[in-house]
């Protein structure tokens, strides 16, 4: 692979799977198009403080060993054109206007360095793939797992952190089999019509699972705490329930991260670090349980579905 050739993954300023879903994307992309991947989330990410800090590498390795300092040189060209050695690393407000960032454009650019801040999914660059390549043939969800499991490595600190959890809760260690549930609460009633009747679903959903598999425990992820409260009355007899530790205390009702407007976005990324590290955990543990059940439309529910391989019967996304 050629060494002056890059892809630059910057944030969208969206949710953390969201974020993640658009970087193996473009590390597709950078494969089809012989460039090497660098991730950068800077001042446009919720997660990042300044622009010196790179908001990816706060939980995941780097997905290269090139930086977003490798790419910063006077004599690299840049693509779109807005993109200069000088304003490499800054957010263009104007980006959705697409002006230069058609896909085609951009998979075909000579440019030393590509700049990717739109999001393109898997299946708008099924067509780039060609039959010596290893995603040819394949669908858009088994793209995903390989990209998932090369290029997605957490922070060796996190990884420690679930582990920690598992062997300090026999419930979830030693007690199979675990229905994994993630319901979303308020945070994208706005974006999915009737997401309150959808949740209705997950009851006789998860009752089929408990029958069936004689399923011991559901490990529960929600943003709501009317929901948690829901859950723990109808499953907390008998030590049923399991959550993490971010649960044992009450949850608060809360927009989606990715909605929220920061005055001073120093300041957010520094909040919103560990609440991130807790959305991870829960994400993996997730992915550890027998069976899942969780909302299509939800970055974290598909996140978990592209974590492993689940048998077809174990795992159901509602909507």
């Amino acid at each position: 692979m050629s060494t002056n050739r890059f892809l630059l993954i910057k944030a969208l300023g969206n949710s953390l799977w969201g974020e993640v879903d658009h970087v193996m994307c473009q590390i597709l992309a950078a494969e089809l198009t012989n460039r090497i991947p660098v991730v950068y989330w800077g001042m446009e990410s919720l997660y990042s403080g300044s622009l010196t800090t790179n908001g990816y590498e706060l939980f995941f390795e780097p997905v290269s060993e090139y930086t977003f300092h490798d790419m910063a040189r006077r004599e690299y060209t840049y693509y779109p054109p807005v993109w200069k050695v000088e304003n490499v690393l800054a957010e263009d407000t104007d980006r959705l206007r697409m002006e230069n960032r058609d896909l085609k454009s951009m998979m075909k650019s000579d440019a030393n360095v590509v700049v990717s801040d739109i999001y393109y999914p898997i299946r708008a660059l099924l067509p780039w793939i060609k039959s010596d390549h290893w995603a040819y043939g394949k669908t858009p969800h088994q793209i995903y797992r390989r990209l998932f499991d090369t290029y997605l490595k957490l922070k060796p600190e996190i990884t420690k952190e679930i582990k920690k959890f598992t062997n300090t809760n026999p419930n979830f260690r030693d007690e199979k089999p675990i229905i994994g549930v993630h319901v979303k609460g308020s945070a994208i009633v706005n974006e999915v019509a009737q997401l309150y009747d959808l949740n209705e679903f997950y009851k006789p959903n998860i009752w089929q699972f408990i029958v069936r598999y004689n399923a011991r425990h559901l490990f529960v992820i929600t943003d709501s705490n009317k929901i948690f409260n829901q859950y723990k009355k109808l499953y907390g007899k008998n030590d049923m329930l399991i959550y993490t530790d971010s649960k044992k205390v009450p949850l608060k009702e809360r927009i989606a991260t990715c909605l929220l407007d920061y005055p001073n976005k120093r300041h957010k990324g520094v909040e919103l670090v560990k609440d991130t590290i807790e959305i991870i955990k829960d994400t993996y543990l997730a992915a550890q349980c027998d069976f899942f059940i969780g909302n299509g439309y939800s970055n974290l529910s598909n996140t978990v579905m592209r974590l492993r391989d689940w048998p077809d019967t174990n795992i159901k996304l509602l909507y």
